[in-house]
């Protein structure tokens, strides 16, 4: 009798839990959930569930879930979902919960599980060009991956890989029949682990790293290890049927960051071919005469879509900052106001497989009140700096170190949210 009732409780206990995925995919749908982050205010307002339609989730710390104050702003006519950093105390949310009647579940693994997962949105382009580019997301760390694929010539090439991207990299890669010929990082991440060396090493393809970075290259010497080149500026890496990258170097996040740009020629366009509508708000000032951009630029962490990036993540900050300004002034904003900027972090919510991007002219519009000036652009950046991303430091080490990230426990050591942008 004492077993049958461990496996009674064994099987309540797993019948509260619903794993990341599961909850992914009602999010996807739309489904009328309730989400309960059962932390301190303090932790859910550093890092929290924030995806497409669910932005928010009510706060109720779990020492005080069980007041009446706090059951009355608890539906019981939909299905409540606690989470927590780990799972643990979304755990204790739930049974108690479910003892007072409720529909609940808590997250597996709780923020360090959900942080794992990804959301991919293409890119859309003029349909006749033999280009795809897919955003990769990994939700709530901010995180974004980039795989642009020559549909003529079936290689891919990747920019900014995380350490657990490769079961979207399998799928695109197989999906579309593609090799994966080349890894690129545009910069030395301080606050998640590159992937770069462990997803170059698992397809056999070529990695390249920032010639301006200073990374410890000795690390990669085995056979084992994927071959490396250092990029320099004006380098230019093919994607196949006529298309490039080419390599700018736009310091100011860090001394070394590269930015890669992708010209669609107009020999290498249809004229007359039908544009599917653009996922951002208005392009339509910056477009060419048929409503086609002609500049992607990937800009890494040096410049967001609504903010500007960090630059005191190695101890030069004044220094760092002056090099950003000039970034700005003299580099990206010298391209066409067209130009759609593609950045490695986001620090907002998105939707499900719409990409999040916008034009140069638009970003230039939002950072006018700060760039007008170096004072003001150094006042707000110093007044504005977040608080530093979880052991960065630790972080910065092994990706100087080109390190594998498969050889890293790490399941907390890149825990947490997007910090290494300003938003303006």
């Amino acid at each position: 009798m004492p077993m049958a009732n461990d496996d009674n409780n064994s099987n309540n206990k797993n019948s509260l839990v619903i794993k990341p995925t599961e909850l992914k995919r009602k999010m996807d749908k739309g489904d009328d959930i309730f989400i309960l982050d059962v932390r301190s205010r303090y932790e859910h307002d550093l890092w929290t569930i924030s995806y497409d339609n669910y932005p928010d989730s009510l706060v109720i710390p779990v020492d005080t879930l069980a007041s009446n104050e706090s059951l009355k702003q608890i539906p019981k006519n939909k299905e409540v979902i606690t989470f927590c950093a780990h799972g643990q105390r979304s755990s204790m949310a739930a049974r108690t919960l479910a003892s007072l009647g409720y529909n609940v579940r808590t997250v597996e693994g709780g923020m360090v599980g959900w942080s794992r997962l990804y959301d991919v949105a293409e890119v859309n382009l003029d349909s006749n060009i033999t280009l795809k580019i897919w955003q990769v997301r990994r939700i709530s760390k901010g995180c974004m991956s980039y795989v642009i694929a020559s549909t003529k010539d079936k290689k891919a090439t990747i920019i900014d890989a995380t350490c657990d991207i490769d079961t979207v990299i399998n799928t695109l890669l197989q999906e579309n029949e593609l090799t994966l010929s080349r890894v690129l990082d545009t910069h030395m991440h301080a606050d998640h682990l590159s992937g770069s060396i462990r997803v170059a090493r698992k397809y056999r393809s070529e990695v390249a790293i920032s010639g301006f970075e200073n990374y410890d290259t000795h690390q990669v010497s085995s056979e084992k290890d994927p071959k490396y080149r250092l990029i320099s500026a004006g380098q230019k890496f093919e994607l196949g049927d006529g298309f490039y990258l080419e390599a700018i170097h736009t310091p100011g996040h860090t001394d070394g960051s590269m930015s890669f740009l992708l010209k669609i020629n107009n020999d290498t366009r249809n004229r007359n071919s039908n544009i599917q509508k653009n996922s951002a708000d208005d392009f339509a000032r910056n477009n060419d005469n048929n409503g086609n951009p002609d500049y992607y630029l990937f800009t890494g962490d040096t410049i967001f879509v609504n903010g500007v990036g960090r630059p005191d993540l190695r101890s030069k900050s004044q220094e760092y900052t002056n090099k950003l300004f000039h970034t700005y002034n003299r580099v990206i904003f010298d391209l066409p106001d067209k130009t759609i900027i593609l950045p490695a972090h986001y620090s907002s919510g998105f939707e499900h497989e719409k990409p999040v991007l916008d034009s140069l002219g638009s970003i230039k519009q939002k950072l006018a009140s700060i760039l007008d000036s170096k004072e003001k652009f150094i006042d707000f950046v110093t007044s504005n700096i977040p608080p530093h991303p979880m052991n960065y430091e630790k972080i910065v080490y092994l990706n100087k170190n080109l390190t594998s990230c498969d050889m890293v426990n790490q399941t907390d050591l890149d825990s947490g949210p997007n910090s290494c942008g300003i938003r303006a």
